[in-house]
């Protein structure tokens, strides 16, 4: 009576797991992604720099606009004839028209920081978008281990019925019902390890979608892997379009930029300047004065300031360029490293799909002869063994090929046509 207790028990929690999950929100990979790109924090803050960087492309951050300012003072002064209180206001301006095109170069650099805050903005939504199919797709992976698990329980429930049912007719031993209440304790007892990763990878995506940790849901999307990939054209794209490829040629551009700035500040400067001002007594309307000027500054002598700030300049843009160099190289050993990756997991799924036919095909016709009493427990026990591992190396051979697919995607900026 006790042992049946314990299965009734057992045989309940398992059940009310499986309803459990029929009942909670459905979260498509599609919904996953969108709700991520909605409310991610990695996202929202490139949103913001990206948002500052286009701000700051002005003409009158590049220096081509003229300052105007209003100028107002009053003063008293005290002689011997008495105190006298005079005022003035005025409104100047100072434009320069001509810096050795230096303003036309900062303008540039600003737009080419622009774009930088762009592609940075579409690193951060790829990178995103990968990390949230990453996973998506573990949790996928989890639940078909356990679905595994909860077959296998219910074979070692079945099992364990049989022996305990035959032991009471006198036809075996207790050592048998012993034997398969413990490989059932065992079972359950991995059952309830895989709810509980599961449980604890669903936070994680529940944090990187920014809703409420504790959210349960089910992911109804299967891991399909992309069987097209080809070496040649991941490469290719990815010189094109990887956007650390790109952010490295954008700031050889910037250092380019920085250093035909610094150069204009060899040329002369050649400005524009203009005044009103009203002058007079206190109490009086006063005088106006109206000037017109230009203004010219030819730099000769500074130091030799200039000319350290070129020779910087240039190393920076040398710099930049090796860093480029640099970053082409690391992107193609990327996509080399994790092509060879996708193709062995790849194989490897295909392989074990067909090894796990094998295994549900044996499981099905042991437990068929177990009925009819022509198979041992401990042969059934082995053969549950082997379809519980058949099972979990092509769920994780699956997974680590779309892992590798994903990280390919994510190299070539292909991520985004999820």
């Amino acid at each position: 009576m006790v042992l049946r207790l314990k299965i009734l028990f057992i045989a309940l929690f398992v059940f009310c797991a499986s309803v459990g999950a029929q009942q909670i929100q459905q979260l498509s990979l599609i919904d996953a992604i969108t709700e991520g790109l909605d409310k991610n924090y990695s996202i929202l803050l490139a949103r913001n720099n990206e948002q500052i960087s286009s701000n700051n492309v002005t003409y009158g951050n590049a220096g081509m606009l003229p300052n105007v300012n209003l100028n107002s003072s009053a003063g008293s002064a005290v002689r011997t004839s008495g105190a006298s209180n005079t005022w003035n206001a005025g409104v100047a301006m100072d434009w320069t028209v001509f810096d050795g095109f230096a303003m036309f170069a900062n303008y540039d650099r600003l737009r080419e920081l622009e774009m930088m805050g762009q592609e940075n903005l579409r690193a951060a939504i790829q990178q995103t978008i990968a990390t949230i199919m990453n996973v998506y797709f573990d949790i996928v992976s989890k639940q078909q281990e356990i679905e595994a698990y909860e077959h296998i329980l219910r074979i070692s429930r079945l099992r364990l019925t049989a022996a305990n049912d035959r032991f009471l007719s006198g036809r075996v031993a207790r050592v048998d019902v012993l034997s398969a209440q413990g490989d059932y304790n065992a079972d359950t007892a991995s059952y309830i390890r895989q709810t509980e990763d599961l449980r604890k990878t669903k936070i994680q995506l529940n944090r990187l979608l920014a809703r409420e940790i504790t959210t349960d849901f089910y992911a109804s999307d299967s891991i399909i892997v992309d069987q097209t990939l080809s070496y040649g054209r991941i490469n290719e794209l990815a010189m094109a379009e990887n956007p650390d490829v790109m952010l490295s040629r954008m700031t050889v551009n910037v250092a380019a930029l920085t250093l035909k700035s610094i150069e204009g500040s060899q040329y002369p400067r050649l400005s524009l300047t203009s005044s009103y001002t009203l002058a007079g007594p206190a109490g009086d309307r006063g005088l106006g004065t109206f000037n017109v000027g230009v203004s010219l500054r030819v730099p000769l002598y500074n130091g030799m300031n200039i000319n350290r700030q070129i020779r910087n300049a240039t190393i920076e843009l040398e710099s930049a360029q090796i860093r480029q160099e640099q970053i082409q190289k690391e992107i193609e050993a990327q996509v080399a490293s994790s092509y060879s990756t996708y193709l062995v997991y790849r194989d490897l799924a295909a392989f074990e799909a067909r090894n796990l036919g094998l295994a549900a095909e044996n499981l099905e016709i042991s437990m068929d002869r177990y009925r009819l009493g022509a198979t041992s427990a401990v042969e059934l026990r082995d053969v549950q063994r082997s379809y519980i591992a058949a099972t979990n190396r092509l769920i994780v051979a699956t997974y680590n090929a779309k892992i590798s697919e994903t990280a390919l995607k994510l190299l070539t900026g292909e991520i985004l046509n999820f």
